[in-house]
């Protein structure tokens, strides 16, 4: 059979990805689409908009027929190395083709790749952050710029295919509609950014539905969109009463920015209303970015250690999410021959196990979703 792989968030799914899904198949009529999707905390560092649950099933109507989820330690990192953590994933489920969205389809990323794979910027300008560093090495070796954000992403599993020496095809689809970053709804068409709806969502949910599928309109209709404000008390608590030396123990923490952290909390706390955004602008240097702030805003979040990101780096495993017959019958044959736990309920006992960083992040998001992520939590089946 031929397997087709996704690396997707759908935060949340929208007409885009449908459009996505529906130019796979009419590529490959009779392949099996497998999605490697991160779980309740994103790589851009926010929580998901809805669970991972709920995300899981509205691919699943759409046509996907397997749902793997990304582990947190992986959803915690830069392109590169979230790139890499969903490649293995990938790898280990035996896909033919990866299927992605690009500004730019015609690019031949693999080439691209070996061009740039052991660029080495010089990355000890404080006053640069290490993706604009990154981003001038990466131009400088291929002669023209890199910019958007999904040539980037193109590239990052271009490399990590390279690195993991993955027998894996590049298939990149055409992005169409409106750019990533877009905040505003676009007239006269039915994509949208992600970003955008989920702005509008929060203002007018009437607005949000043309961009839409039914399975996804029913969501918006139902719930209101996570966002970091409901996360905000407990990350404020964590950085008052979680000393320096252990803050120093978390993942990625490093270069004193665990002390701007709390220090510029402490100088915040007269103002009001004291938001998330707030502290982030009063945090931001011209070293850290807004997206690698706001990962380690999740790392403090869940206080994620670095022996549990190499704990899992080391013990990897398959979490299943749903699949319908053909997903099934694929997780039959990857059964046969993965070196890989393959995961379909957590106990009691394994949410100590393997799965411990992920289980803690199914509770912390529980706190604000009010349903259990994991514990018992069988894999949703699609009969279709």
């Amino acid at each position: 059979m031929t397997v087709v792989g996704i690396i997707a968030e759908y935060n949340p799914f929208h007409n885009g990805h449908l459009y996505q899904l529906r130019e796979i198949r009419r590529h490959f009529p009779n392949a099996v689409i497998v999605v490697v999707m991160s779980g309740n905390f994103l790589e851009r560092g926010e929580p998901a908009c809805v669970d991972k649950w709920t995300r899981a099933k509205q691919a699943l109507v759409a046509g996907v027929n397997l749902v793997i989820e990304l582990p947190v330690t992986y959803c915690v990192q830069p392109a590169d190395r979230f790139a890499e953590g969903a490649i293995k994933l990938l790898q280990e489920l035996q896909i033919d083709y990866l299927a992605f969205g690009a500004e730019h389809a015609s690019y031949d990323f693999l080439a691209m790749a070996r061009k740039v794979q052991h660029v080495h910027g010089d990355f000890s300008r404080f006053n640069e952050s290490y993706a604009a560093a990154y981003q001038r090495a990466v131009t400088g070796k291929l002669g023209y710029s890199v910019e958007q954000p999904n040539d980037l992403l193109g590239l990052a599993y271009a490399k990590a295919i390279l690195i993991n020496h993955a027998s894996i095809k590049l298939y990149p689809l055409q992005r169409v509609g409106a750019a990533y970053h877009e905040q505003n709804l676009p007239a006269n068409q039915f994509i949208a950014s992600a970003s955008s709806i989920r702005r509008a969502w929060k203002q007018d949910t009437k607005k949000v539905l043309p961009y839409l599928p039914i399975g996804s309109q029913a969501v918006i209709q139902r719930d209101q969109p996570v966002s970091w404000e409901d996360f905000w008390p407990l990350l404020r608590y964590q950085l008052i009463v979680t000393p320096l030396e252990q803050l120093r123990q978390l993942y990625d923490v490093t270069a004193g920015v665990e002390y701007r952290m709390q220090q510029q909390l402490e100088s915040l706390m007269a103002v009001s209303p004291l938001t998330f955004e707030t502290w982030l602008q009063k945090v931001k240097t011209k070293r850290y970015t807004y997206t690698h702030l706001s990962r380690l805003a999740v790392v403090v979040l869940l206080q994620l250690t670095n022996q549990e990101v190499e704990q899992q780096r080391q013990n990897p495993y398959l979490r299943v999410l749903g699949f319908d017959i053909a997903g099934q019958n694929l997780l039959h044959q990857i059964k046969k021959t993965s070196r890989w736990p393959l995961i379909t309920k957590i106990s009691q006992n394994e949410k100590k196990g393997i799965i411990s960083s992920d289980y803690k992040a199914g509770r912390i998001y529980a706190t604000v979703w009010q349903q259990a992520q994991d514990l018992k939590r069988l894999p949703i089946i699609l009969n279709r």
